[in-house]
């Protein structure tokens, strides 16, 4: 066995300022600070996991003590860069908070920070989820953090900002990081594929950006778990099944089932398949929540690659396949599904089989709610009546009416306001509507 492997987010954590992706803020910042000798004593880095707060520290640091600089960019090649890179450096000390949150780790903090640097011209302490300190410890932060002697520096790392107390804010400098794109992420993946030899496509690029969300650790991990799997074919018709994405074909046989009241059974027949398959069904049907969000969002042209999970190629279908369809039934299943969710959710159902006669009740309910009259049209035929008993003239139809019609209308055209109402109420008995929909009513 090769014990040399190195695993594709550590082999590839970037090492220069320029190799960072995504982060224009901090980095723009901390070159400008480099390049005008302004380099603050204390920073803190605010973001979501694995975008680079950790890596960016650590180029600082190999930028503050390099020997041979290159502009803002550390020479990575010098003693003290190499040393850094290999983490045995004697002036850049890492310190987890989360393992050493105790007021006591703050005050052998306190007194390390007093030592001159060993090799180079600063010392930097980088605090990882520097929020895990306790209140005690923070507050046996605070002078150090303010007043450091001149060859410290501090960065802190945090994943959850509303934890850090404002006394520690107030004496950092802090930068936000954000979640990268997934077109950021592809291109990412797409460049380590060219030089790794690895074979991928659009779809798999997809998946495995869509994985990161947002993070570049965690996509780097998974498309190492998606090489393994695949031996290094990254194609999306591989990559789908690690995801356990099935397509949206079925998806589309669900709801186009749910709208023909026709072909219901197909509805069961599929809620059967998955179950017989061993598929998750509460995974299922949040998938189809997600599937009935992009379906509903098509309509309005404002759904993309970032805010759906459902390949390119796929939306394409959809769009084509659901062009004229009924936004108001799309809502309306759509809600009822992630209620249905919710439920399964909450429940906590024992079995699968528990879970799959659930949803078939749930169903059966929802085809019921679908086969009632429409409220939208409820609400059109009592508008049309209201035109039509305010009009001077007999309501006029789209239609030739027969004599019967022509004599019905005129006899309702004739009755008093009380005579209206109690037409109304037989006709309508038992449906209630929202007053504001009616028009000059």
């Amino acid at each position: 066995m090769d014990t040399s492997h190195q695993v594709l987010f550590r082999k590839y954590r970037p090492q220069k300022f320029s190799d960072v992706v995504f982060q224009d803020l901090a980095v723009s910042a901390l070159t400008n600070a480099i390049k005008t000798n302004k380099v603050g004593h204390a920073y803190i880095f605010i973001g979501p996991r694995g975008v680079g707060k950790t890596t960016i520290a650590r180029i600082l640091a190999k930028r503050l003590n390099c020997e041979n600089p290159d502009g803002a960019e550390p020479c990575n090649s010098c003693n003290s860069c190499l040393e850094i890179v290999k983490g045995i450096s004697g002036d850049v000390i890492e310190i987890d908070a989360a393992s050493h949150s105790s007021v006591d780790n703050i005050r052998d903090l306190r007194e390390n920070v007093k030592f001159n640097a060993l090799g180079g011209r600063f010392r930097v302490f980088i605090l990882d989820e520097v929020h895990m300190l306790s209140t005690q410890a923070f507050n046996a932060l605070l002078k150090t953090l303010e007043e450091p002697p001149p060859h410290i520096v501090f960065v802190l790392a945090t994943t959850e900002f509303h934890k850090i107390p404002e006394t520690i804010l107030s004496r950092c400098q802090d930068f936000h990081f954000k979640k990268v794109p997934d077109e950021e992420l592809e291109t990412l993946v797409q460049k380590i594929s060219d030089k790794e030899g690895f074979k991928c496509d659009s779809e798999g690029l997809f998946w495995i950006a869509k994985r990161g969300d947002g993070s570049v650790r965690d996509t780097l991990s998974f498309m190492e778990q998606a090489v393994i799997f695949t031996d290094g074919q990254l194609l999306g018709t591989k990559i789908r099944k690690m995801v356990g994405y099935y397509g949206i074909e079925g998806f589309m046989q669900l709801l186009d089932a749910t709208l023909d009241f026709t072909k219901q059974e197909a509805i069961f027949v599929k809620i059967e398949q998955i179950f017989e398959e061993g598929i998750d069904l509460q995974k299922f049907i949040w998938d189809y929540v997600e599937f009935l969000h992009s379906v509903l969002f098509l309509k309005d042209q404002i759904i993309d690659k970032q805010s759906t999970q459902i390949p390119q190629t796929d939306l394409l279908k959809l769009k084509a396949h659901y062009r004229d369809i009924s936004q108001a039934k799309i809502i309306l299943i759509s809600e009822r599904v992630f209620a249905i969710y919710e439920k399964i959710t909450h429940m906590k159902l024992r079995t699968s089989y528990e879970v799959k006669v659930f949803l078939e009740i749930q169903f059966k309910k929802l085809i019921s709610e679908l086969e009632k009259p429409s409220v939208a049209g409820l609400v059109q035929r009592l508008n049309d009546l209201a035109q039509m008993l305010q009009s001077d003239k007999p309501y006029a139809s789209t239609s030739i009416e027969s004599n019967k019609n022509l004599a019905e209308e005129k006899k309702i055209e004739n009755k008093s306001n009380l005579e209206v109402e109690n037409l109304i109420k037989e006709q309508f008995s038992g449906m209630e509507v929202d007053p504001s929909s009616f028009k000059n009513l």
